[in-house]
């Protein structure tokens, strides 16, 4: 590469890893761990959360209001725990929080309202969004494993008691889960906030340097991804273009999603190992999710704590396997598309993406019933590709123009989208 392709392609490469992290929110994140490792092993659980919340104010800047709402509602639902509310109303409280917080965006991005936050719509998702989102699964698993009253199907064992406030807190506020959002539950984290290590184990060092790299590696193929082919500029302007185009856009633009979702987790995960936290995993390697050719094992490999807390706390409820498992498939898959958007075209999304799940399922039955051989790779990966397609400009109300998907889909000429 000579000096001239190099300069025209680093701009992209900077874009695509400031979308990722900011060289300030490194420097915030190394000077913390240094600081957390310096204080005395005894103070270091309630250290945890002031250097936390710098971090988050400091290196990554995200306004100051998304932080003390978060730790309102996190202490609102924490005192109702406490208090002994039925779990059913504060799930439901928490479900019509997000409906409205939802809309709430839906119209600071399209009005001059964000001028007083000091954001621009583009920021709007991954600050406050990604954000609310996540922060919205881990109170509902909170709520549902500690609170008290009935809940159907319980899938996991009840606490015997609210955890200590401080705990709570950590939990809630912990920067890499705050902002990058690896989906861990309440009960792994007390396990390991009750034991901190007294040093940072080599390993932790290790790892946390790893998969920082391996983020800002995913972040300038990302960059690399663009540079040769930008999927955005087709789906944000899809008129006049054919089907083929507007396919393809797609797919490349899912690889791009990928690559960027899963190095914005990998930050997540490095940055908590720095401190001496283990986050889950929640996104397959990119060896393995390349061999996948059946969408089962692609939900499983994909956003993998969120399909875990669908599985626990919505298609559990409904029933799981036990009464209507067709039934409890399309709604868990409806649930996740208006988690994903609250509106009439993520409800269809959802419900599209359970069609395409229980087809395949039905057709495995059959397949091993009658005796027919199974499907070539390629045509399984084929067949893959128009999913994943699918999903990709599905989340268009997120990500892209919403009418990017009116050229491809019979909902739009039904006047739904």
């Amino acid at each position: 590469m000579n000096i001239a392709s190099f300069e025209q392609l680093w701009p992209y490469v900077a874009g695509a890893l400031q979308v990722l992290v900011s060289f300030r929110a490194l420097a915030a994140i190394g000077l913390g761990a240094i600081v957390y490792w310096l204080i005395p092993h005894a103070y270091r659980p309630g250290a945890l959360i002031p250097i936390s919340i710098a971090i988050v104010l400091l290196g990554y800047q995200r306004p100051m209001m998304l932080v003390v709402a978060a730790a309102a509602i996190c202490a609102l639902i924490y005192l109702a725990v406490r208090r002994g509310a039925p779990r059913a109303w504060i799930v439901a409280g928490l479900v019509a929080l997000y409906v409205a917080l939802h809309g709430l965006f839906g119209l600071l991005t399209f009005t001059p309202w964000l001028a007083w936050s000091g954001l621009t719509p583009e920021s709007v998702l991954p600050t406050i969004g990604l954000t609310t989102a996540f922060t919205f699964l881990r109170l509902v698993h909170f709520s549902v494993d500690y609170g008290a009253g009935p809940w159907p199907y319980e899938a996991t064992p009840r606490a015997p008691i609210p955890p200590p406030p401080l705990a709570y807190a950590a939990w809630c506020l912990f920067f890499p889960t705050f902002v990058h959002l690896p989906l861990i539950r309440y009960q792994d984290w007390s396990a390991q906030f009750t034991k901190l290590p007294g040093r940072l184990a080599v390993a932790h060092l290790r790892k946390g340097i790893w998969r920082i790299g391996q983020a800002l590696f995913k972040g300038a193929c990302l960059a690399l991804v663009f540079t040769a082919f930008n999927p955005n500029a087709i789906l944000l302007r899809p008129v006049g273009r054919p089907f083929l185009e507007l396919f393809v856009a797609a797919i490349v633009s899912a690889i791009a999603y990928y690559l960027g979702f899963s190095a914005f987790m990998d930050l997540g995960i490095g940055a908590a190992s720095l401190y001496g936290i283990t986050l889950p995993e929640n996104f397959a390697p990119v060896l393995k999710m390349v061999r996948i050719s059946r969408m089962r094992d692609f939900w499983r490999n994909w956003n993998i704590t969120t399909t875990r807390w669908l599985h626990d706390y919505v298609y559990q409820p409904l029933g799981g396997h036990r009464r209507h498992p067709l039934r409890n498939v399309l709604l868990t898959m409806t649930a996740c598309g208006l988690w994903h958007s609250v509106s009439v075209f993520g409800a269809a999304w959802g419900f599209g993406f359970g069609a395409i799940l229980l087809a395949e399922h039905g057709w495995n039955r059959l397949r091993i019933r009658r005796g027919w051989p199974d499907a070539p790779p390629l045509l399984r990966s084929v067949l893959l590709l128009c999913a994943v397609a699918f999903v990709n400009l599905a989340l268009t109300p997120y990500g892209y123009a919403a009418q990017s998907a009116k050229y491809l889909y019979p909902l739009y000429w039904l006047g739904l989208v």
